[in-house]
């Protein structure tokens, strides 16, 4: 007899229970993700908060140079217009064509951190002076997929900077006083003495042909003629050492530079028995360079003061200037009557990196230091006992 059949009884109180089971997991998960999102969402906050209250200014931009987000000090310092969706160039240069050697462009192609200055020229921020600087934000394939740019108002500390150079300049000059003095006095000397001879022929004027009287004035007038502009050369020269500095660049002729500097230490030079040998002096061949005049003079001044001090009576120093590569190099050299105790050699950094065997002051090399980064240039010191010590300068070039 055939087995009777039972249907089977779906369990749907199981499945009830699974389905609950189920919607409490999505439930909790769901929790998750809402305590997830509400901790995204003030981490979010938090970040976007300490990035509009820096103190500097923060700007992103794409691929294309487009700006695709800046903070509020950004805007704030270029409140003419809104920022977001304007090139870099037409926002902060009010230019239509993309800078020369854009350093955006340059970190994007190259991932390399670039640095500078800038004056702000409109706005409320005018003649503000600006440090600014260019990161890389790479992909997970490490391109750089976006530029970070950096603002910070550097104008306290600007002034600052050329407040304590002024101080200082000045100090050389009270240095220099006794022998710009004593140079001035010689050329005065002269003039004095050739006037008072023509004053003394013309008394007795009668007593001489003409042709030997115009002969003694020609000559005697061209020695008082030459020796008025020795010394308005030196005049000149000193006051405008002892100006205010400004921060604009041009392009310069370094051998003319340091020939000016040269000529104010030159009594100081003579009164220590030290010789001043200028390479490329005699034939004025222009080494340009793109600089600030003053900056530079109170430089190489600083620079010929340490070394003067640190050579013996009879020594010889060296100035030379000249194009090595992409570089222009100046070399100040003595002939190895410096006493050498410091290093052999290296890259002057900081104030503490002066060089025991060539001189210097911690706050007069940390000055030169200054004034050539402000040039994008580097300082080497170089010292070897007996043989010598020189400071090479390099120069980007033009």
């Amino acid at each position: 007899m055939p087995k009777e059949f039972k249907p089977v009884t779906p369990d749907f109180k199981g499945l009830g229970y699974s389905k609950v089971g189920h919607f409490k997991q999505v439930r909790s998960k769901i929790s998750e993700l809402e305590a997830l999102s509400t901790e995204l969402a003030r981490r979010h906050n938090e970040l976007e908060a300490i990035i509009d209250n820096m103190t500097d200014g923060l700007t992103i931009l794409d691929r294309d140079l487009n700006i695709v987000f800046v903070n509020e000090v950004q805007q704030t310092v270029f409140a003419q217009s809104p920022l977001i969706g304007q090139k870099c160039h037409e926002a902060f240069y009010c230019q239509d064509k993309v800078c020369q050697k854009c350093p955006a462009l340059q970190t994007m192609n190259t991932g390399e951190t670039m640095r500078g200055e800038i004056v702000i020229g409109h706005g409320e921020f005018t003649g503000r002076c600006f440090e600014w600087t260019t990161s890389a934000v790479r992909g997970p394939l490490h391109q750089v997929e976006r530029v970070i740019l950096l603002m910070r108002d550097i104008t306290e500390r600007k002034e600052y900077e050329f407040n304590l150079m002024r101080a200082d300049r000045m100090a050389a000059i009270g240095l220099l006083a006794a022998g710009i003095a004593h140079e001035i006095n010689n050329p005065l000397t002269s003039i004095a003495g050739f006037s008072e001879g023509l004053l003394k022929r013309l008394k007795t004027v009668r007593e001489f042909d003409t042709a030997r009287i115009i002969h003694y004035f020609e000559d005697y007038l061209q020695i008082i003629n030459n020796e008025a502009y020795r010394c308005r050369d030196i005049i000149r020269n000193l006051i405008r050492f002892s100006q205010k500095s400004t921060d604009e660049h041009r392009i310069l002729d370094v051998n003319s530079v340091i020939d000016d500097t040269a000529s104010l230490i030159k009594q100081h030079a003579k009164d220590s028995g030290i010789k001043i040998i200028l390479v490329n002096g005699a034939d004025k061949k222009p080494v340009p360079i793109i600089g600030n005049e003053s900056e530079l003079k109170h430089m190489f001044l600083n620079l010929l003061n340490n070394a003067l001090e640190s050579t013996e009576d009879g020594a010889t120093l060296t100035v030379s200037a000249g194009n090595s590569g992409n570089h222009v190099q100046v070399v100040i050299s003595d002939n190895g009557s410096v006493c050498a105790t410091g290093p052999d050699g290296g890259t002057l950094q900081t104030p503490q990196a002066t060089n025991p065997g060539v001189g210097g002051t911690p706050l007069s090399m940390s000055i030169c230091y200054s004034i050539m980064q402000h040039h994008k240039g580097d300082i080497q010191v170089n010292s070897v006992k007996g043989k010598g010590s020189a400071f090479v300068l390099r120069f980007p070039a033009v």
